[in-house]
């Protein structure tokens, strides 16, 4: 999906993500909606401004799932192990999906995808 960058941006990608539900066990589904919306929202501060547009993608595989934001800054190089800024509020985006998820990473290609992704088990039950 592609959504408007500014204030709202980061709530209406993690209400995007409503349509997961029942396709992900919901404590999962919680996590992938944390970790998107803290990707959208270092979109927002760090790279996008109100006239651009920021890109969601979310796919859902067998043995994992996979989150995708796209937007058309410069692009960073992660930092091994993120560490969050004790002496100001916020920074902790990175730390939490470095964290969080089983793997992520940055690619760079006439813009910035940061994406994430969290194995699944097959035997999870989805409510």
């Amino acid at each position: 999906m592609r959504i408007k960058a500014g204030p709202e941006a980061a709530g209406e990608g993690r209400h995007a993500l409503d349509r997961l539900e029942g396709a992900l066990d919901p404590a999962q589904l919680a996590e992938l909606r944390l970790l998107a919306t803290e990707l959208l929202t270092n979109s927002i501060r760090h790279a996008a401004t109100e006239d651009d547009w920021i890109s969601l993608d979310a796919e859902i595989y067998a043995n994992a799932v996979r989150v995708v934001v796209t937007d058309r800054g410069p692009g960073f190089e992660p930092e091994p192990s993120p560490q969050p800024q004790l002496d100001r509020p916020g920074g902790w985006g990175l730390c939490l999906v470095d964290r969080l998820a089983d793997r992520w990473g940055v690619a760079t290609n006439g813009g910035t995808a940061v994406w994430f992704e969290l194995d699944r088990s097959p035997f999870a039950a989805v409510a």
